[in-house]
């Protein structure tokens, strides 16, 4: 069967972020660098990233930089395949010397989202392209007394089940993703992992609009409210596709390896 057309769909890329813990860097002293000047770092054209931590599951209290690209073919103007610069991402940084000097002083807080920091390119499979979450920023500072802008990003690995082929599996969900209802305010995403340290692997990329939004529905980890059970009752077809999808793979939340990362800065250039 045809592979659900995504030549022109963003592509996500996931680098993992630790901070010099033995140099007495504190989490809160990287969130501030990161916010306050980390953020004036530029973006190469058709880029945005947004620095996530671990709120619950396998990386609680651990960093995240998530790419958002518009497509591959702009990721592939200024990364190669196995990670490393192109001479076009080189000349980038070479025309912005205070871009350099910023990325220096990020380096005295943790690693930056560029090798050898283990990463994975992903390709977007499916999204439900009904969900209330707009394209909007992930994070933003707000006025005085309010509390931030901070999205929630849950990213849940999966498993083929024995003997399922991949393109059986991806089939499925080109065919059926449009039955998935989203919970008000979150929005789902299928990612399969392209190039870099995780290949071949899928993974759910729930994007929520804020933590409110995740503890309407699962104030714990993988424990519903009231109000989730309603949502499944009202939209019985979605919980169906569900039924069916677990026939080739695993689902999302336990016993699957998962991190909910909250926002914490966003690019601005």
């Amino acid at each position: 069967m045809p592979r659900h057309d995504t030549s022109n769909a963003p592509v996500f890329s996931l680098y993992y972020i630790a901070i010099d813990t033995e140099a007495g860097v504190t989490p809160e002293q990287f969130e501030a660098f990161v916010r306050h000047k980390g953020v004036h770092i530029p973006c190469y054209p058709g880029w945005r990233w947004t620095m996530l931590r671990g709120l619950r599951g396998e990386r609680a209290g651990q960093y995240m930089m998530l790419f958002e690209i518009d497509d591959a073919g702009q990721r592939d103007r200024y990364v190669t395949a196995d990670g490393n610069q192109t001479e076009l991402a080189r000349q980038f940084w070479r025309d912005r010397p205070e871009a350099r000097e910023l990325v220096r002083e990020w380096r005295k807080y943790g690693t930056f989202g560029e090798l050898p920091t283990i990463y994975t390119d992903y390709r977007l499979l499916a999204e439900n392209k009904k969900s209330t979450v707009t394209d909007g920023p992930r994070y933003q500072e707000r006025g005085p007394g309010e509390e931030p802008l901070a999205r929630v990003i849950g990213i849940h690995n999966l498993a083929l089940r024995p003997d399922v082929r991949a393109d059986t599996f991806e089939s499925f969900i080109a065919e059926n993703h449009h039955r998935i209802e989203d919970y008000p305010d979150w929005k789902f995403r299928l990612l399969k992992g392209e190039r870099g340290n995780r290949l071949d692997q899928y993974v759910v990329l729930m994007e929520i609009a804020s933590l409110a939004a995740l503890h309407a529905f699962y104030p714990d980890a993988d424990i519903a409210t009231a109000e989730a059970a309603a949502f499944a009752k009202a939209y019985r077809d979605t919980k169906q596709m569900y039924e069916e999808w677990k026939q080739l793979a695993s689902f999302s939340g336990s016993p699957q390896i998962y991190t909910d990362y909250l926002s914490v800065a966003e690019s601005l250039s």
